[in-house]
This record gives C-alpha cells, sequence and structure tokens, in this order.
C-alpha cells in the first residue's frame, strides 16, 4: 500500500512539472520560462533553499520570479535539473552531462551530483578511449566543471599510457595482409596498444596532450631499453608516424612525447644512442620533415627537440650502427649533424675516413633535393682533415651533379672544383675530370697532370718521337686550357709558371 501511495505521489508530482499547475515561482533562463513550485525546489537545491527563508509564511497569490538569464549550462540542462527535483530520472548523453553537471554544482543539487559522477565513471572515465573520444568534442563551460572533467579523463589518459609503455617489450610495425594497404587488411603488431593510444592521445587538442606529455615526462616515462634497441623500431616509428597518424599535428606530438621521453632518461655521458641509433635518427629524420608543414606553434616545439636530436646524433656520427644515408636527412640536417662531429675530441684518423665516407655517400640525395649555398656546401666538405679522404670519386660526382642541376657563377664553380683532387680520382673519373674546363684550370690539378706527363717523358726512349710528340699534345692543351678559362687571374698563372720550365732538349719538364 505504501508503495502504491508512492508511486501515486511521484506521478501527481511529475505532472505538475508537466503542466506547471498551482506554479507558485517562475526561473527564466536564456529567456525561457520555467513555472516551477517552491518546495521541490526546496528539497532538492541548496541554492534555493538560501533564496528563501523556509519558515515564511508565502501567500499563496504572490508569484516569485528569478532570473538566472547567465546561468552556465543553459535552459536544456536546467530543464533536466528542474526535472529531478521532481523526481524524473535524468536523461543523459555525452553531449549534455557536463552542462548538467555545472548546473548541478551551481544549485548545490547533491544527489544530481552524485548521479551525474556515476555516469561518468561509467561511460567516460573508466576507460582511456572513451576519455579520448569525450576531450576530442568537449567545450569549455568556464566553469568548475571543467577543472573536474578534464582532469580525470587526463589522468586515466596518462595511466593508460604509462602502463602500455611499460606493458611493451618489442617493437614491430604491422605486417600488411594485402597490397591495398588500408587499415583493416594489416595484421595486429604485439606493440598495437601502445600504438594505438600513443596516436589517439595526439590527436587531442594541443592544451590536452601538453599536459599529457608533461605527466609522462615527469614520471620518466619511456620505452624501455630492449625496445629502443630493436632492429625492427625504425619500421614501428616510421609505420605509426606515416600510416596510424592522420594528421601533421598528432604526427608532430607523437615525436615530441617520443623524444622529450628520450631528452629525459637519457645519459649526461656518451655513448648518447644506448648502444642503437635507429631510435635517434628515425626520430631525427621524422622531425626535419616535419618541420616543413607545421605551423607556427607546433614548430616552436620541434625545434628544440630537432636541436637536441642533431647535437646528440651529431656527436656520436662515428657510433651509428646503420648507413646515413640510410635516412632521408635534410641537407641542412646533415651540415648540422657534421658541425656537432667535429668537435668531437680524440677521434682515430679511422673515424674520421669512416663518417667522411658516410657523409660523402650522402651528397647525391644532398645536392639532388635543393640548391646549396656555395659556403655551406664548403663548410661540409672542409669540416673534414684532407687525409681523411682516400678518394674523392664521391665528391667528384655529387660537385658534377649539383653545377649541372643549379644555377652558379663561375667563381662558384672554381670554388667547389678546388675540392677535388685529381690525384684521388680512380680511372674511371680522371678522363672525365680532364675534359671539365672547371676541374682542369684548377693550380693543384695542372700541377699533378705536368707532373704525371713529366714522368711519362723520362720512361720514354729517343727514338719513340710519336709517342712523345702524343704527349707533348697533351701538356699544351691542359697549358692553354689554364690559359683559356683562367687568363683573368694572371698572378695565379704567374705563379704556375715558375714551375715549369724548358730542358735543354726542348722538352716541357718541371
Amino acid at each position: 500500500m505504501a508503495t502504491k501511495e508512492s508511486r501515486s505521489f511521484s506521478g501527481w508530482l511529475q505532472r505538475m512539472r508537466r503542466t506547471g499547475e498551482f506554479s507558485d515561482v517562475t526561473v527564466l533562463v536564456e529567456g525561457k520560462e520555467f513555472n516551477l513550485h517552491i518546495l521541490p525546489l526546496l528539497n532538492a537545491s541548496a541554492y534555493f533553499r538560501s533564496l528563501f527563508n523556509c519558515s515564511e509564511d508565502y501567500p499563496t497569490d504572490f508569484l516569485r520570479r528569478i532570473d538566472l538569464n547567465c546561468l552556465i549550462g543553459g535552459a536544456q540542462a536546467f530543464s533536466v535539473a528542474a526535472d529531478f527535483c521532481y523526481l524524473i530520472k535524468p536523461n543523459y548523453t555525452l553531449q549534455n552531462i557536463a552542462k548538467i553537471r555545472a548546473i548541478a554544482e551551481f544549485l548545490g543539487m547533491t544527489e544530481l551530483i552524485d548521479s551525474t559522477e556515476t555516469f561518468l565513471h561509467k561511460n567516460v572515465f573508466d576507460r582511456w578511449r572513451s576519455s579520448v573520444a569525450f576531450l576530442q568534442q568537449y567545450q569549455r563551460l568556464q566553469s568548475p566543471v571543467d577543472e573536474y572533467i578534464e582532469s580525470r579523463c587526463l589522468k586515466t589518459i596518462t595511466v593508460a599510457c604509462t602502463k602500455a609503455f611499460s606493458d611493451t617489450k618489442t617493437l614491430s610495425a604491422p605486417i600488411p595482409l594485402s597490397s591495398s594497404g588500408s587499415s583493416n587488411s594489416w595484421q595486429t603488431s604485439p606493440c598495437q596498444v601502445l600504438t594505438d593510444i600513443l596516436v589517439r592521445t595526439a590527436s587531442l587538442p594541443d592544451h590536452f596532450i601538453l599536459e599529457v606529455i608533461d605527466e609522462l615526462v615527469a614520471d620518466e616515462v619511456n620505452l624501455n631499453l630492449k625496445c629502443r634497441q630493436g632492429r625492427k623500431v625504425k619500421g614501428w616509428l616510421d609505420h605509426t608516424i606515416m600510416v596510424e597518424c592522420k594528421s601533421n599535428q598528432s604526427k608532430c606530438w607523437v615525436v615530441i612525447c617520443l623524444t622529450r621521453m628520450l631528452e629525459r632518461s637519457v645519459t649526461p655521458v656518451r655513448p648518447w644512442l644506448e648502444l642503437s641509433s635507429q631510435y635517434w635518427c628515425t626520430l631525427l629524420e621524422h622531425v626535419g620533415c616535419l618541420m616543413k608543414v607545421a605551423d607556427s606553434e607546433i614548430l616552436e616545439k620541434l625545434e628544440p627537440i630537432n636541436a637536441f636530436l642533431e647535437q646528440r646524433i651529431g656527436g656520436s656520427l662515428h657510433e651509428l650502427d646503420d648507413y646515413l644515408q640510410t635516412y632521408r636527412f635534410e641537407p641542412h640536417t646533415v651540415m648540422s649533424l657534421v658541425s656537432y662531429f667535429k668537435d668531437v675530441y680524440g677521434l682515430s684518423d679511422q673515424e674520421w675516413e669512416e663518417v667522411a665516407t658516410e657523409v660523402d655517400s650522402c651528397l647525391w640525395k644532398i645536392v639532388d633535393a635543393a640548391r646549396i649555398p656555395v659556403s655551406a656546401f664548403l663548410s661540409l666538405i672542409e669540416a673534414f682533415p684532407a687525409t681523411s679522404r682516400k678518394s674523392h670519386d664521391l665528391l667528384f660526382t655529387a660537385i658534377q651533379k649539383l653545377t649541372a642541376k643549379w644555377s652558379y657563377s663561375s667563381d662558384e664553380k672554381l670554388k667547389l672544383w678546388r675540392l677535388v683532387s685529381l690525384a684521388n680520382l680512380s680511372p674511371v673519373y680522371r678522363d672525365e675530370a680532364l675534359n671539365n674546363a672547371y676541374f682542369i684550370c684548377q693550380p693543384h690539378n695542372l700541377e699533378h697532370i705536368l707532373e704525371q706527363h713529366s714522368d711519362e717523358l723520362k720512361t720514354i726512349g729517343g727514338d719513340d718521337r710519336q709517342n712523345l710528340r702524343h704527349i707533348m699534345h697533351k701538356v699544351i692543351r691542359a697549358s692553354l686550357k689554364l690559359l683559356e678559362e683562367n687568363s683573368h687571374r694572371s698572378q695565379e698563372i704567374m705563379e704556375l709558371q715558375k714551375l715549369v720550365y724548358t730542358s735543354s732538349d726542348g722538352v716541357l719538364l718541371l
């Protein structure tokens, strides 16, 4: 019987809410009038209890009006809160829950606050995916509820990120099951959970992802050393950044997150690369590419991590476990790496030679990518001791391509070709070099040619006049090229002439 009375009272109360019958108070929100009743409001809301003196006897013919036009949450959310006062069950959605929570806090409706908290825990806070999805569509209300919801969501995400990094033991890119490369044609990778949470978190609004990164870095979260040293780490990074991330912004945040973790955990003394350079170099490779497409705000965050990676990798170029040309480094990146490398002390001749060879192997891609200022190219080559290059073949082909593809003045071409020595060219390139006017007119190259021809003359007997004439013609042609191309450099020509004299037999010798 009590249950029936309760139900009948509840039904009557809800009917009063729908009809506005016997209303003794009107609440105005966003221009909309709500005809309500004082007693339900007093029972559910501390705010309304503070407005009215409960001991006062209100005359029944007096209609009170309360203006809440500036109420955060708006009329729709207030309607749900008002219904709750009349024992009407709220209909929560992910779109209205924050507004209802904000109004419940403003009105001091404890039971409604508890109800919204239950909904949020069950549908948002309990799972990191739900928290990410909620923050992606969340619009701040400029009320205390913002801090409550955002902090709880970010805590859920941060805890999940920490666990994913901790639980990941190996890294590898998923294997494509078909040639289509669509998202559903990949075999799941053992580190897929980490990949998912990293990519989805990186898609959050900037201020949210920055808070997550700051928290992870402060807690010294990072991939374990075994993962960073794995031979498949480049494949995982490339797939995560280039395939999984759907926007340049999320790509930037992934490399910022991973690099800042690395920066926090790295030792202050060498070796910085922890026995494996693949992880470091792949991060730098992607940072360099992303800096070209990042907006000004994200660029400010990429620049310091780019400098950090360049400094540490550049100081360990002789310790790389992959060829430098394996990575798609920008020309200015290679130059920066070399500038840091040349400041390393105690390097052996072999280490200088190995790194010089590595850099030379990248020259073809560097000169093909963009027009490089002559001063920058000279600095790149002259950063190494002259003895570090036993062969100038790679340097020769790079300068040949550089001057053929891009426009340079005659003086600039002369400066470039001055870097190449004929004595360090293999026979296959030597003949080609002798037909290059800018190369042959270099004093050190002409000197080498004259020395070579002089040695050839000494080996020929006086009776072999035909060979002698042929060699003399080669000497004359070389001298004429020098006079033709360098006529404006009379001082240098005079210096060369001092090296040449004619013997009593009329043979040109040094």
